[in-house]
This record gives structure tokens, sequence and C-alpha cells, in this order.
């Protein structure tokens, strides 16, 4: 899927898709209209690492 595609499926900003390229903090709703759009679960497209690091 297209970014643009994406964008239009799930109503996210310009803005938004920017901070999601850059690596950036989106709040979590966003992420749920992307796991909805793309039929998957958030601990699919995303992973938690503690505040140290991986190896914490």
């Amino acid at each position: 899927m297209k970014k643009q595609d994406l964008m239009a499926a799930t109503g996210i900003s310009t803005t938004t898709m920017t901070k999601l390229n850059k690596g950036r903090n989106v709040n979590t709703d966003i992420l749920v209209r992307i796991c909805n759009a793309l039929r998957c679960d958030v601990s699919d497209i995303m992973e938690i690492i503690p505040e140290g690091g991986k190896d914490e």
C-alpha cells in the first residue's frame, strides 16, 4: 500500500505521516487506525523498547 493510500484509508494527515516516516511519536489512535487499514495487530507494526534501550 502506498503512503497516499494509507493516508486516505485512515484519515491521517500529512503531518502525522511525516512524523511516522521520521520515527517520531504518534498517539495510539493513529496506530489503531493504521492497524485496522492493514488488518494487523499493533504488535505487528511496532516494538516497545525500554527507556534505557534494548538491553535494559
